[in-house]
């Protein structure tokens, strides 16, 4: 019997072997991710590193016993330097790598030790600046030893709050070292804190919540602390996933809080699965720790003030109050986006929005601006309370309602209501007595008491106490004041002179009586103490009665014109209409109505004293005719004013003409230019020297526009002469251009081709005058007249435009031949005559004709079957009629199915090992060429 030679069998059995999927994929460390998505293959405690910085987004290891995260601050996280802030205190912010702090510094750890962060809190206090200290610090001198290692992580000092936050853990337990620093006696106050808690994913617990005291030297909850290293161990394997904080805050540079040895712990069994990595707390490397990264996985945005799911980075209001940033002094306060007084505080929050230390309730209460510090209550007593609430503004002990003088502490009363009080006020009561003075001096309504009798005189009915009322002795004339003084009855007819209309009984009333005790007289006109009965010049004007035109009025004795008015009275004597004292300064006659003064211009003012007789403008002592307002000057002496004169020179050229030609009219040696003689003063002549060419177009064209003989060249004739024409031949081409081309600016057509040198592309070559592509070349000699790179016979012959860039022939597969010529369009080597896509170089057969080319088409001949699978399995895949066996239906050809009889015998994993196959198939190969040598021997 012959066997089977070894390397036939060994072929076998590789053929087998190199079919066989690979059912299992490749999972280096057993994590359940295999290796080509896992970033840590190797590591079973990590699979992902989002930003790509060699650390995992988080660590979770099979479950083990022991230590699972700690800290003892031995890696240089801080430079444990003393920290002296140039920033804004006003700003809230994590304390590190900022430009303006330099002294904080912070550098992620490359151990096993714990990452942590450390954020600053604005309270409003003095800030950073007066020796405050944060991290980790390697001195002894204050807690004796550190319990884990040579350093611990110190915060002191810090004037406002501090946030220190571990890295996220998740543990079953945790533990601590706590050390307190204070001063002597009471040194942390009521308004210093410490909180130390764990804030777990499912809730937070508290392991020391501590305030100072408010007095009495025994430092509130901080002195169970202070000065011993205390150890804190907590159980939180029902909080879930989260991290240690320690807030605190203080004022004083004696204060300090140290924190050491912190432990984080697993108390399951297990197979102790351990790593050397550390988790990433920046998944997306922005900066910011995942836990305070509103978008740990995107490195462009960490905050989300408004929770609008919008970074505010891209976000145009962060705090979504409706203020944009830009505008908003609190961007990522939504209670807050104006503060008036730059306090740090808005103005919601603020009590005082303007600074000027008035409450805003209190100014609006009191009628100021609370918006502006220069609007301020008005407290006129100084006593805390504005004047529009206090009732005794002044603080005088008088309400405002009754005081006279509410702003004024000196005065409270003002009886006379004239404005001054009466503490100032000389006289109360305002009857123009003062009150040294009145008898009455709050009473405005008496001062006087003459008869002592207690009663005013103006209550008083009898002043003087003579018996006699006062009324009586008012009446009769006597002196009511005066108990010595009564009435006077001088007729003796029973009633006194002063209530006798005629006391000395002579029938003239008192009141018109000048001499009312003189029965015997009753008028002195002139008031000379004679009665006109007995007077010879009644009214004492020095004109006797008997001559006197009017004998009773001293004024006036005479009325020249008769009019009823006495000369004296009378402003014009004569009544000719001018007043007496113009006459008389005018030299006629007041007295005489025949008599006027002259007044040449009628302006009221005689000639006699009127400076311009004429009223032409020209004084009478200047004027060549001061009675004639219509000439004042007579320049050539000819008897005839200027102003009618048309030759005020005389020197034969009207005075229009002379000022029209700039010669002078009043100067007869002074005469126009008129270079040619034609009448027209050169001034007027538009061609001074009559040559037909205007001065103007001569001076702009070089020749001498007062020579005849002198006229411009105009060589094309065109009406502009050559020295201002920038085409002297007219052909289109400025003669700037045909000098530099080489060209004659005097001729058209310089390379005479018979095309004008403007429409000449080459106008110096007879043989070319077209270039239309422009390439420098012309046509007539350029086999490619459009550029566009295919020759004009080309484009003859494949219907395209050769003088028309834009117009190419269809060239598909751009093999220089048009696509009307080319016998393969496509140029996949398939001519256009058997290509199924014979615009498609990528097809050119459908076996199934479905439309899909062989190519692309994974089931060429459209029975079912994948080529691939076909091809495996020994059928055609371009005959639909070739159809893998497969005898039990499994869609598994009988070739590769280990098993006919039932379903499907692996589940294919696509994370097989690569090539896996190939390779084994290639050693097929090799052995059977092996066998084939062999045999042949």
């Amino acid at each position: 019997m012959t066997s089977t030679p070894k390397p036939l069998v060994l072929l076998i059995a590789l053929l087998m072997v190199s079919w066989v999927p690979n059912v299992m994929a490749t999972d280096s460390d057993g994590d359940g991710v295999n290796d080509s998505a896992d970033d840590f293959p190797n590591d079973p405690c990590a699979d992902t590193d989002t930003d790509g910085d060699g650390m995992p987004d988080t660590i979770s290891c099979p479950s083990s016993s022991g230590t699972v995260a700690y800290t003892s601050f031995e890696d240089p996280f801080t430079n444990g330097a003393k920290y002296f802030d140039t920033g804004s205190e006003s700003v809230s912010r994590y304390l590190w790598n900022n430009a303006n702090e330099p002294d904080i510094a912070h550098n992620q750890t490359t151990g096993a030790e714990m990452g942590f962060t450390l954020y600053y809190t604005s309270t409003g206090g003095v800030g950073l600046t007066d020796g405050d200290y944060f991290g980790t610090a390697n001195y002894t001198g204050t807690v004796g030893n550190y319990t884990d290692g040579t350093q611990g992580y110190q915060m002191g000092d810090v004037d406002g709050m501090v946030t220190l936050t571990l890295d996220d853990v998740t543990a079953d337990s945790m533990a601590f070292d706590l050390y307190v620093q204070g001063g002597s006696g009471n040194s942390y106050e009521n308004s210093d804190h410490l909180i130390i808690r764990f804030v777990g994913s499912t809730s937070t617990v508290e392991l020391v919540n501590a305030t100072g005291a408010t007095g009495g030297g025994n430092n509130g909850g901080f002195a169970p602390y202070m000065g011993v290293w205390t150890s804190f161990s907590s159980n939180i394997s029902s909080l879930g996933q989260g991290n240690l904080e320690f807030e605190f805050t203080s004022n004083s540079q004696s204060e300090s809080v140290y924190v050491d040895n912190v432990v984080f712990s697993s108390s399951n069994s297990g197979n102790g699965t351990t790593t050397t990595l550390v988790e990433d707390d920046d998944d997306d490397n922005d900066g910011y720790l995942d836990v305070n990264d509103a978008f740990p996985l995107d490195a462009s945005e960490w905050a989300d003030s408004d929770g609008d799911g919008i970074g505010d980075n891209a976000d145009a209001d962060d705090d979504n109050d409706g203020v944009d940033d830009s505008a908003d002094d609190f961007p990522l306060d939504p209670n807050e986006d104006t503060d008036t007084d730059g306090d740090g505080i808005g103005n919601n929050a603020d009590d005082d929005d303007d600074g000027d230390s008035y409450s805003d309730s209190v100014e609006n209460d009191c009628g100021s601006d609370p918006l502006s510090s220069s609007s301020i209550p008005t407290d006129t007593d100084s006593d805390g309370t504005c004047d529009t609430l206090d009732s005794d503004d002044d603080g005088d002990g008088v309400d405002d309602t009754n005081d006279d003088f509410p702003l004024d502490p000196n005065e409270d009363t003002d009886t006379d209501g004239d404005g001054t009080g009466d503490n100032a006020d000389n006289d109360d009561d305002g009857d123009g007595v003062d009150d040294a003075y009145d008898d009455f001096p709050l009473d405005p309504n008496e001062d006087t008491d003459t008869d002592n009798d207690g009663t005013g005189n103006n209550a008083d009915d009898d002043d003087d106490g003579d018996g006699y009322l006062d009324q009586n002795e008012l009446d009769c004339g006597s002196d009511s004041l005066d108990s010595s003084s009564i009435p006077l009855d001088s007729d003796g007819d029973g009633t006194c002179d002063a209530l006798d209309v005629d006391d000395d009984g002579d029938g003239v009333i008192n009141s018109e009586d000048a001499f009312p005790l003189d029965p015997y007289e009753w008028e002195d006109t002139d008031g000379d103490g004679i009665g006109n009965n007995a007077d010879a010049d009644d009214d004492g004007d020095g004109y006797d009665d008997s001559v006197d035109w009017a004998p009773l009025d001293p004024t006036e004795w005479m009325d020249t014109d008769g009019d009823g008015v006495g000369n004296n009275a009378d402003v014009d004597d004569d009544g000719d209409g001018y007043n007496d004292n113009i006459e008389d300064a005018c030299g006629s006659n007041p007295m005489d109505g025949m008599s006027i003064p002259t007044d040449t211009d009628s302006d009221g003012t005689c000639d006699e004293i009127d400076t311009d007789d004429d009223d032409d403008g020209v004084p009478d002592s200047e004027d060549w005719d001061p009675l004639d307002a219509s000439e004042w000057q007579d320049s050539d002496g000819d008897g005839k004013g200027d102003n009618v004169d048309d030759d005020d020179d005389n020197d034969g050229i009207s005075d229009l003409m002379e000022e029209r030609c700039f010669s002078d009219p009043l100067d007869a040696n002074s005469v126009p230019t008129d270079t040619d003689g034609d009448g027209d003063c050169d001034p007027i002549d538009y061609d001074d020297d009559g040559d037909g060419f205007t001065d103007i177009n001569e001076g702009w064209c070089g020749s001498d526009p007062l020579d005849v003989n002198s006229v411009p060249v105009d060589s094309d004739g065109d009406g502009e002469c050559d020295a201002i024409d920038d085409d002297d031949d007219n052909d289109g081409i400025s003669d700037e251009d045909e000098i530099t081309g080489g060209t004659d600016p005097l001729e058209t057509d310089s390379d005479d081709d018979g095309v004008d040198d403007n429409e000449d592309a080459f106008p110096d070559d007879s043989s070319e005058w077209i270039d239309s592509d422009g390439d420098g070349e012309g046509d007539n000699a350029d086999s490619d007249d459009d550029g566009d790179g295919w020759p004009d016979s080309v484009e003859d012959n494949c219907g395209s435009d050769s003088m028309d860039s834009a117009s190419v022939p269809d060239d598909l597969d751009d093999d220089g031949m048009c696509d009307d010529q080319d016998p393969d369009d496509d140029g996949d080597g398939f001519g256009d005559d058997v290509d199924v896509f014979p615009d498609n170089p990528n097809e050119w057969i459908d076996t199934d004709i479905d439309g899909l080319g062989d190519n692309e088409d994974d089931d060429d001949d459209g029975d079912g079957w994948l080529d691939t699978s076909e091809d495996s399995c020994g059928s055609d895949s371009m005959d639909s009629t070739s159809v893998p066996n497969d005898i039990d239906g499994d869609g598994i050809c009988d070739e590769l199915d280990s098993d006919n009889t039932d379903g499907p015998d692996y589940v294919p994993d696509d994370n097989n090992t690569p090539g896996f196959g190939l390779v084994l198939a290639t050693l097929a190969i090799l052995c059977a060429a092996m066998i084939v040598g062999r045999r042949r021997q």
